[in-house]
């Protein structure tokens, strides 16, 4: 990501280099290795860069905490346990997400170029940002990425239902385009992505109509 993206309005600038220079740091001091640190804290910056603000940095004392409580491996070993022309099961060893959907992305892509289809599921994996940053990694290959993930925790309910029983389960796809930018789909299957309002509510402006805090 360019030094000049546009920031988020009403959030201060920091420069990529900045950002990702800090988080590197804080997760070395965790205990992850350098490399490690470095690829995920390009991936965060890019999320911030990108407006996916409530999955960039605004993670990091969430994934801190996990490693210092055991619930997140600092050094695993990302191993793929199948494999066939073009498709492949990763497991991720409980890692950061962002190192295991990397891997399987990069995985897939390769396997698309061999075979023309790459389909990489994982598993034992985490939080991995925003669901564009991996099918994006595809269209910059000239290729269409999809990205398909189910969530861990049940935070809404099923259409007309009041108990809690499904994920947000994001949806994310980027197609390639010869002169113009890739067209990129990034959702969840909820109204509001519950970080995103976790993130507004200290705010003194006023709240959609159909949506509380």
């Amino acid at each position: 990501m360019s030094e000049t993206a546009k920031p988020v309005l009403g959030n201060p600038r920091v420069g990529i280099t900045e950002l990702k220079g800090f988080v590197t740091r804080a997760l070395v001091s965790i205990e992850v290795p350098l490399a490690d640190a470095a690829e995920v804290a390009a991936l965060m910056a890019e999320a911030d860069a990108r407006g996916a603000n409530a999955h960039g940095v605004f993670r990091l004392p969430q994934y801190v905490d996990q490693i210092q409580s055991g619930g997140i491996n600092p050094r695993p070993n990302i191993r793929i346990l199948s494999g066939r022309n073009g498709a492949a099961l990763i497991d991720g060893n409980n890692a950061l997400g962002h190192l295991v959907m990397k891997r399987a992305t990069e995985l897939a892509i390769e396997k698309a170029r061999q075979s023309g289809i790459g389909w990489v599921g994982t598993r034992h994996s985490n939080h991995a940002g925003p669901a564009q940053l991996y099918p994006r990694m595809a269209a910059e290959q000239d290729m269409i990425g999809l990205y398909f993930c189910v969530g861990n925790a049940n935070l809404l309910p099923p259409w007309g239902g009041t108990e809690v029983l499904l994920s947000t389960n994001p949806i994310a796809i980027a197609v390639p385009a010869l002169r113009h930018p890739s067209i990129v789909l990034d959702m969840a299957t909820t109204n509001t992505a519950i970080r995103y309002e976790q993130i507004k509510a200290p705010s003194p402006s006023p709240t959609p109509g159909g949506k509380a805090h």
